[in-house]
């Protein structure tokens, strides 16, 4: 599967584009997870042979380490647990804001 299409990085906002936003009023435009971890994508910057996004991170394990952050494609891909498991996208995750996902955390 492929982490980020074309479609998908035409509707994430450029990086910094919604500073002005509340954290709870952003929109998360994709979904990544693997076990106790979920990536939830905000904003994102295409870059020479990389992508830099801003977002979310969820870590259901330890929820005091859960932030706002960037994180790169490349780290995305390069997760992988006892050479089997991978980062994976959500399929079937729908924008929406920040405070809905974490009502239901999706």
């Amino acid at each position: 599967m492929k982490l980020v299409t074309k479609e998908i990085l035409n509707k994430i906002p450029a990086l910094y584009s919604t500073e002005g936003i509340e954290f709870d009023d952003k929109i998360i435009q994709a979904k990544f997870f693997l076990f106790n971890f979920t990536w939830y994508v905000a904003e994102a910057d295409v870059q020479e042979d990389n992508i830099l996004f801003f977002g979310y991170v969820r870590n259901d394990a330890d929820p005091d380490c859960s932030e706002w952050g960037y994180f790169t494609l490349k780290q995305l891909q390069e997760v992988v647990i006892k050479g089997v498991f991978k980062v994976e996208r959500d399929l079937y995750f729908s924008s929406m804001k920040f405070s809905e996902v974490k009502k239901g955390w999706y």
